[in-house]
């Protein structure tokens, strides 16, 4: 069983996800056709949508040593903490850091993309790059982030994750239904067709109401 089959759903991004994994765990094998392996991974798109569960599992699959950075304290010491983060992961390569919420690393707006926090990042991918440290991130609003953070050598896949269509919806309404005394003549569909399209945290809430 791999650890994607948490996810319901989003059958694209899961494919993607899996592909990167599969390079990480057969680098030789890529390397040896000529394809190198992504730099960093970037889920970003509104709350509630599984971007920390699909990173998890993204971790999980990988089977690679793993170190989360996430806002929990004050500026000075959160910027030690992303540079002693970068520093723990090159010592123990291969490994992933994973930047939970990057974008509420630091309180800049988006006309001052600039904070030290941010920097501390740029510079420990930086550093980091040619030691087996894979980066992958979250984000709710992309463009709170600098345009040299997210760019290409640094996060080379960015990848969009939206609403669950309606598809995906039936499949996230019908997991969230296991477990609990439905009536033999609800529809599926009809409940679908009535609450598509909102978040899955959302359809968890509707569906318990």
């Amino acid at each position: 069983m791999s650890e994607f089959d948490k996810i319901i759903g989003y059958e694209t991004i899961k494919n993607e996800l899996q592909q990167v994994c599969d390079m990480i765990q057969n680098k030789e094998v890529y390397e040896n056709l000529g394809a190198k392996l992504p730099h960093g991974i970037l889920l970003y798109g509104d709350p509630g949508l599984g971007k920390t569960l699909m990173a998890k599992c993204f971790i999980d699959e990988s089977g690679l040593n793993a170190y989360t950075v996430r806002r929990n304290k004050g500026s000075d010491g959160f910027i030690e903490e992303i540079t002693e983060t970068f520093k723990k992961a090159k010592e123990n390569s291969p490994a992933i850091i994973f930047l939970d919420d990057i974008d509420k690393f630091a309180n800049e707006d988006e006309n001052h993309r600039d904070a030290e926090e941010y920097v501390a990042v740029q510079a420990g991918i930086d550093e980091a790059q040619g030691s087996d440290v894979f980066v992958l991130a979250t984000a709710n609003k992309i463009y709170k982030l600098p345009f040299s953070l997210i760019r290409s050598g640094r996060f080379d896949r960015k990848v969009k994750v939206c609403c669950p269509t309606a598809r995906d919806a039936g499949e996230i309404i019908r997991h969230y239904l296991k477990g609990k005394k439905v009536s033999d003549d609800v529809n599926i569909e009809d409940i679908t067709m009535m609450i598509s399209y909102s978040s899955c945290a959302e359809l968890e809430t509707i569906l318990n109401e």
